[in-house]
């Protein structure tokens, strides 16, 4: 029995950490014009048959129950139910054009998750050491584009003051970066053996390097609250040193990307701070947040219209009246609303909200209670910085893959 379970958690491990280098290949392939981004989003619909063969061969026989399973069915339900009231239904099960985040993707989604909640925690480093390699290659591509150093390699988006790497916005490059930078720090504040320290602490240097290359304000943000988790979470257990030496390594490097116009991630703090303090006192600004307040005030007015079933997967951008939201200072129009629990609710309806807020409120406390009873931070800290980024960001193929596959790492099964 004791081999059987280990071989299936060999199969399992092996078989994440393939969905986790497809991310990488195939951002590759698109990112060079090799395959069409259509097809790179269409082999998560494979992937989604596989996970569903795997579901039903495999782990049908070796369940073990967990009360997210509920809130899991409950979101496919909702998501195919949004899919059939949907305002253009094709978009709806395929997704929009250069986005492709429709049913298909999402049943992937909770189903790669599902698959991650049966990994055993010694197997659970193979997955996060392949998302860290990953990870070093992005860092290392984006380094490219804001130096245009090794001008002999063919890189794309040469030059760009924004790294995005391989994929399609520095935003996303960011959220990436935010993910491995959350395993990388948890591992360096957790490991005893020096070796082992000092490796973590340079991958934590890489990712944060990456982090502040791309600019990307609402991964920053996200950053600072894992800072913040991780202040209270070393008061409690009266253990100081490596955490003054993560503060101090963050303000240094940002204050030498500044001085070396790699990053304007400093000025946008300042400004951020400032809208904060404007919007104390009663001012709320359309421009603030990069425009985001804007957005978040249409989108709420076309709320009330969409609350039972929502618009449909992928159809935010026929939501006002069958037109897209066009930004008041650019010639461009929004196909998402820029806070993930914001469009969720949009487009999939109130009863899907709150199955997406359940089931990351179940997961997360129960991971919070395990940091600190265990004091294991590796699982908690990439999923809660991906959580906090996604209040001002949007939900991409590219790297939503992988918060899933964090987040069903984080639930331990009976």
């Amino acid at each position: 029995m004791e081999k059987k379970n280990e071989r299936m958690q060999l199969v399992l491990t092996a078989y994440i950490i393939l969905n986790v280098l497809y991310l990488l290949i195939a951002s590759f392939l698109a990112c060079h014009g090799k395959i069409p981004f259509e097809n790179y989003a269409n082999g998560f619909i494979a992937l989604f048959i596989v996970n569903v063969i795997i579901i039903i061969g495999i782990l049908w026989k070796n369940y073990k129950k967990n009360k997210i399973d509920i809130l899991l069915i409950l979101c496919i339900i909702f998501a195919i139910i949004s899919t059939l009231f949907a305002y253009r239904r094709h978009e709806a099960l395929f997704g929009l054009v250069f986005r492709y985040e429709g049913l298909f993707q999402i049943c992937y989604y909770l189903t790669i998750l599902f698959i991650s909640s049966f990994i055993k925690n010694q197997y659970k480093k193979y997955i996060i050491s392949a998302i860290l390699l990953t990870g070093l290659v992005e860092v290392f591509y984006g380094f490219l584009q804001v130096t245009n150093s090794l001008d002999f390699l063919p890189i794309r988006g040469r030059g760009n003051t924004l790294a995005n790497g391989m994929l399609t916005n520095s935003n996303f490059y960011g959220t990436y970066m935010l993910i491995c930078l959350g395993y990388s720090l948890a591992l360096f504040l957790e490991e005893k053996k020096l070796i082992r320290i000092l490796l973590y602490f340079l991958l934590y240097i890489l990712f944060l390097a990456g982090l502040l290359i791309s600019n990307a304000l609402s991964s920053i943000v996200g950053f600072i609250c894992i800072l913040i988790y991780l202040l209270i979470y070393f008061i409690i257990n009266k253990k100081y040193k490596k955490y003054i030496v993560v503060v101090l390594t963050f303000i240094a490097l940002i204050a030498f990307f500044t001085k070396t116009n790699l990053t304007f991630a400093y000025s946008d703090l300042k400004k951020t701070k400032n809208e904060i303090v404007e919007i104390g006192k009663g001012n709320l600004g359309d421009k603030f947040g990069t425009n985001r307040i804007y957005i978040w005030k249409e989108t709420m007015k076309i709320v009330p219209d969409n609350l039972l079933h929502g618009i449909g997967i992928e159809n935010f951008v026929y939501a006002f009246d069958g037109r897209p939201l066009f930004s008041k200072t650019k010639n461009v129009y929004y196909d998402k609303a820029h806070n993930e629990y914001l469009h969720i609710l949009v487009t999939q309806g109130i009863f899907a909200l709150i199955s997406y807020l359940l089931l990351y409120f179940i997961i997360v406390k129960e991971g919070i209670k395990k940091s600190f009873k265990k004091e294991e931070l590796y699982l908690i800290l990439p999923v809660g910085g991906y959580l906090v980024q996604a209040f001002f960001n949007i939900s991409v193929i590219e790297v939503a893959p992988l918060f899933y596959i964090s987040l069903g790492m984080l639930v331990e099964r009976e």
